[in-house]
Parts: structure tokens; sequence; C-alpha cells
């Protein structure tokens, strides 16, 4: 499994040392990894300049923040996204956002290398989707579109596919979720990641469809697995609310 992204991390990590399943400290190496230590947030209230993760996190859920919620923004998929829409611009140009749930209504943004960006957002009172409805509209949509790749790409991509995935099985080099986490969470990351690398190697081409309605219903259901799995990944990264 491949490494996943930093807010993926900092909602996995971070999520679990707001409900106390592992330290403050546990959590703040998670994200930042062995090689990149200086991750600092920067925008807290009261506070000149970046702190340090750990603290960061302590001040978060001493504001009232008792989980982090993974959104995957895409242009046309910004459905997990409070706003304002000045926020959901910045959000959907980086490709993820970590959203605060208790306390005031907050998000966080990665801005390069080791650095976050703290930002007020509007409240949002929609429910996100759970993480056994994200793994039955997964299990779904690759029923659906199984068939119709198959048909349209006569296993074109498939030996490549199952390079690039047996690759990724070795990149992940540390846990990618904390211990306390679920095995339907660990299930569905796993399936949302293959799902993800499977779909970025038949991108690169156009499989064996030779008309323009093949090729459109193609570029359909890639679009579909793809929503669908990045959804998965957010449901399992995502602090579980009870």
């Amino acid at each position: 499994m491949q490494e996943l992204s930093p807010a993926a991390r900092l909602a996995a990590w971070g999520g679990a040392a707001l409900t106390g399943d592992v330290s403050l400290d546990d959590a703040a190496d998670a994200v930042a990894g062995p090689h990149d230590p200086g991750h600092r947030l920067f925008g807290l209230d009261a506070e000149q300049g970046g702190v340090n993760l750990a603290y960061a996190l302590g001040r978060l859920r001493a504001d009232g923040a008792r989980a982090l919620r993974l959104v995957l923004p895409r242009p046309g998929d910004v459905g997990g996204l409070p706003g304002p829409p000045a926020f959901n611009e910045k959000a959907v140009a980086r490709g993820e956002a970590v959203l605060t749930v208790g306390g005031p209504p907050q998000a966080i943004l990665p801005e390069g290398r080791g650095a976050w960006t703290l930002h007020q957002v509007v409240a949002d009172k929609r429910t996100p989707l759970s993480l056994r409805d994200a793994e039955r509209a997964v299990n779904q949509v690759m029923r659906e579109a199984t068939q119709l790749l198959l048909s349209l790409d006569v296993a074109r991509w498939e030996p490549a596919a199952a390079e690039v995935l047996l690759h990724q099985s070795a990149r992940a080099t540390r846990p990618l979720l904390p211990s306390t986490t679920s095995q339907q969470a660990h299930h569905v990351l796993t399936l949302s990641q293959r799902l993800l690398g499977i779909v970025e190697v038949a991108r690169r081409s156009d499989g064996a469809a030779l008309t323009a309605a093949a090729t459109a219903a193609r570029a359909q259901a890639l679009r579909e697995l793809e929503a669908a799995a990045r959804h998965g990944l957010e449901a399992a990264c995502s602090t579980p609310v009870g």
C-alpha cells in the first residue's frame, strides 16, 4: 500500500489524538514522518507564527474539537466542503482538506512541505458519508463498472495495473492508520487505494475502445470508480463519530 497524503495522515492520526487513542506527540510524528519533522500550523488564534502539530492538536481539543474529517475535493465534486466559497476554492486547488468536528467550525489546509494553515469555515450540518455507506458505494460501483471496462479494454491495461499495484504494496514503510482504527476502515482504505491505482493506470491510455461512444463510456466508468474510491479513502481516514 502506498503512503497516505499529508492531509489523510493528519485526519487519521490527528483524529486519534483528539479521541485519546494516541498521544499528541505520536500523532504529530506520524503526520510528519522521519524525514520531515518540522510540521507547523499557522493561523491558530492568539498565536504568532506557526506552532508545532502536537501543540496545535492540543489547542483544537481544548477548543472542543473531538474528531477530524478528511475531504478530497475535485473540480465538480466539492460536496464535502462546507464553505465559504473562497475556502472551497483553496481546498479544491490543493486537492485535500481536514475539517474539525466539534468546537468552532474550522479547517486545515496543506501549504507545502511541513506547513499548514487554519481557516474558519461555515458550520456544516450535513451528515458525512459513513464508513459502511462508503464501502457499499465502492462495491456497487465496482460491480457496475467491471464488466464494462473489461469489454472495452480487453485486458489491455490489466498487466500494467497489476505491476503498479504490486509496486505500491511495498511502498508504505510505516503504519497507515492507528492500531485502534477499525478493521473495516483498514479494509476500505486498502480497497480504495487499489482502485485509485487501477484508475490511474487505466487513464494512461484509451484502452481498446474504438468508437467515441465506447471511449466516453469508459471515461465515465473510470470517473465513477475514482470518485467512489476517493470517498472511501475519506471515510477510512476520518474519525468515526458516534
